[in-house]
C-alpha cells in the first residue's frame, strides 16, 4: 500500500475503527437476534471490565472526580538515595544527592479557573525558594528567587510577546486561550450522545441482518472447554466500502463533529493555536474527500469477517480478519484473535494481532492474568513482538486495607537484539480518606551492571480539597511585560532583572561556599 496517502489511510482507519467498534445502548437491545447478540456481547464485555476497574480503584477514581469539581491543593516532595557502586565517592556526590529535596506545591480551582505552582529545593544546607507561578483565565504571573516583583502577561498580549521573542517562529497573531488549560479532556454528555446517535446507531442500522449468522460451538479458551454461542459477521467488499462511504459522507457534513475535534484539539493550547486548529480541520475535510475518492481503488478481496463466541452475554473468544489492498498492490492481511475469561475476581486474556504483506509477517501478542480477591491483587501482563523478539512485562501485587493500598509493581523490558534486559521497580502505598489523600512512591532501576541499590527515587504526595485557593497577587509588585515595547523590554531586562540576578548569585555562591560543598 505504498501509493495511498497517509491522510487517506488515516481517515479510512478512523472510519474503520468506528465501524468495527460500533455498539449500541442496551435499551435498544430488546430481541436477541444474531445481530443484537453480537453488539450486546461487545457492550456487556466493555461494561464488565469498566466495572471491574471501578470496583478495584473506586477511591482513586472518586478522588479524581472530586478534584474536577472542587478546589484542591497538593504537595509533592522528591528525594533520592544514591550509593556509589565503586565505594569511593571522591566528589561527595552521594552526600549532595542524599541530602537534597525538591518540593512542588500546586493548587487548582476548576470553578474560578485558577491555578498555582510553587517550587523550592533544599540541597544540604542550601535552600532555594521563591519560584511561583499563577494562571487564571485571562493572565499568567510568575516570579523567581532573585526577583522582587511578579512578571505578568495577559492572554491578549501573549501573541505580540512571542513575536518579539522569536519573530521567525511567531507572527504575533497567535491566540492562546488560557481558559483552555482548565477544560476537561473528556467528551460532554451532549457530544457523546451526538456521536452515538449519528454514527453508532447509524452503523448498526446500516449493517444488514443477513450479514450475521448464529450457532453454538464448544471452543477452547485459555485451556478451558467452553460451550459458547457463536455469531459470525460477514461483509463483502462492496458492503464494507458502502458502509465506509456512508460514514465518510456523514463525517464530511457533520459540523458538530468538527466542533468536537476543534474542542479536543484546543485542550492543548501550547501545541495548537487557533490558526493551526483551523488548518487541521481543513486538512481533515480534505482528507475525507480524498478518502472517498480512494475508496474506488481500495481492495478487500475477501471482505471482512468478525466472529464472536459468547458465554453469559460476555465475549470469551473472537476472530477478526480482513485483507486490505490498494489498486494492484498485494493486499495486507490484518487479523485479530483473542481468548478471554472474565469474572469479578479474575480476568484472563490472550490477544494476537497479526500483520502480513509481501515483505512482512509480524504479530503482536499480549497476555494478561489479573485477579482481585479479598482486596488483594495479583496481576501479570506480557506484550511480545515476534518480529523483533522484544518483550515487555508488567507484574503487580496490591493489598487494600483500611483505605490504604500497598503495592509492589515492576516493568521489565527484554531486547534480544541488544541482549539487554531492564527492570523498573515501583513500590509504595497510597491512602484516600474523604477530602484528602497521601501517597509514597519509590522507583529503582536494575539491569546489566545496574543494581536497584545504587539509585532510588522517592516521591511523596499529600493533597486535600479546600474551599478556595490562597492566591493574593493583587498586593504584590507587578511588572506587566505584555504592555512593554521592545525598547522597554530590553531596558527592564538589563536595568532590573540582571542586577537582581547578579546580586542573588553572589549571595547564593557565598552560601554555597560556606556550606562546604564549594570547590
Amino acid at each position: 500500500m505504498k501509493n495511498i496517502s497517509k491522510k487517506t489511510l488515516w481517515i479510512i482507519v478512523l472510519a474503520a475503527v468506528i465501524v468495527i467498534g460500533a455498539s449500541i445502548s442496551a435499551s435498544a437491545l430488546l430481541k436477541k437476534n444474531p445481530k443484537e447478540q453480537y453488539f450486546s456481547a461487545e457492550l456487556n464485555s466493555f461494561q464488565f471490565m469498566k466495572e471491574v476497574v471501578e470496583n478495584r480503584y473506586s477511591d482513586e477514581l472518586d478522588w479524581v472526580e472530586a478534584t474536577k469539581e472542587k478546589p484542591s491543593e497538593s504537595t509533592f516532595e522528591v528525594s533520592a538515595e544514591y550509593n556509589d557502586p565503586s565505594g569511593y565517592d571522591m566528589t561527595g556526590m552521594s552526600d549532595i544527592i542524599n541530602n537534597a529535596t525538591i518540593t512542588l506545591k500546586s493548587g487548582y480551582n476548576p470553578e474560578k479557573q485558577e491555578m498555582s505552582l510553587e517550587a523550592g529545593a533544599n540541597i544540604a544546607e542550601l535552600s532555594i525558594e521563591g519560584i511561583q507561578f499563577y494562571l487564571t483565565s485571562d493572565k499568567a504571573m510568575f516570579t523567581l528567587p532573585f526577583l522582587k516583583e511578579f512578571v505578568q502577561v495577559n492572554e491578549t498580549d501573549l501573541g505580540d510577546l512571542l513575536q518579539q521573542a522569536d519573530p521567525y517562529t511567531f507572527s504575533g497573531e497567535e491566540e492562546i486561550e488560557f481558559d483552555n488549560f482548565f477544560k476537561q479532556s473528556t467528551l460532554s454528555e451532549d457530544q457523546l450522545k451526538h456521536l452515538q446517535d449519528t454514527y453508532v446507531k447509524m452503523i448498526y442500522d446500516e449493517l444488514p441482518e443477513d450479514a450475521f449468522a448464529a450457532g453454538d460451538e464448544t471452543v477452547d479458551v485459555n485451556g478451558e472447554k467452553v460451550d459458547a454461542s457463536k455469531v459470525t459477521l460477514s461483509l463483502s467488499e462492496n458492503q464494507v466500502k458502502g458502509l465506509l462511504k456512508k460514514v465518510l459522507s456523514t463525517m464530511e457534513n457533520d459540523d458538530q463533529l468538527k466542533e468536537i475535534i476543534k474542542d479536543q484539539a484546543s485542550l492543548n493550547p501550547v501545541t495548537l493555536n487557533n490558526g493551526e486548529i483551523t488548518a487541521f480541520l481543513e486538512d481533515f475535510e480534505e482528507g475525507i474527500k480524498e478518502s472517498k475518492e480512494d475508496l474506488e481503488d481500495l481492495k478487500l478481496p475477501n471482505g471482512l469477517t468478525s466472529i464472536l463466541w459468547m458465554k453469559d452475554d460476555l465475549i470469551v473468544k473472537r476472530a477478526f480478519s480482513v485483507d486490505l489492498g490498494y489498486k494492484e498492490e498485494e493486499p495486507v492481511q490484518l487479523s485479530l484473535t483473542a481468548d478471554q475469561l472474565l469474572t469479578k475476581e479474575a480476568q484472563n486474556f490472550d490477544y494476537t494481532l497479526g500483520f502480513k504483506d509481501e515483505w512482512t509477517d509480524d504479530t503482536f501478542h499480549i497476555t494478561g492474568d489479573l485477579s482481585w480477591k479479598d482486596n488483594k491483587a495479583d496481576d501479570e501482563i506480557t506484550l511480545t513482538n515476534t518480529g523483533s523478539g522484544l518483550e515487555f512485562n508488567y507484574t503487580s501485587t496490591e493489598e487494600l486495607a483500611g483505605g490504604t493500598r500497598d503495592f509492589d509493581r515492576s516493568f521489565s523490558m527484554n531486547d534480544p537484539a541488544s541482549m539487554e534486559a531492564y527492570n523498573l521497580i515501583w513500590d509504595g502505598q497510597s491512602s484516600y480518606d474523604k477530602d484528602q489523600m497521601n501517597a509514597e512512591h519509590h522507583l529503582a532501576l536494575e539491569g546489566e551492571g545496574i543494581s536497584q541499590d545504587i539509585f532510588q527515587l522517592n516521591v511523596s504526595s499529600d493533597a486535600k480539597l479546600v474551599k478556595s485557593l490562597d492566591i493574593d497577587t493583587g498586593s504584590e509588585n507587578v511588572v506587566d511585560i505584555g504592555k512593554m515595547s521592545p525598547e522597554e523590554m530590553e531596558s527592564y531586562y538589563y536595568e532590573d532583572v540582571m542586577p537582581q540576578l547578579q546580586n542573588w548569585m553572589m549571595e547564593y555562591y557565598g552560601s554555597f561556599y560556606n556550606s562546604n560543598m564549594g570547590f
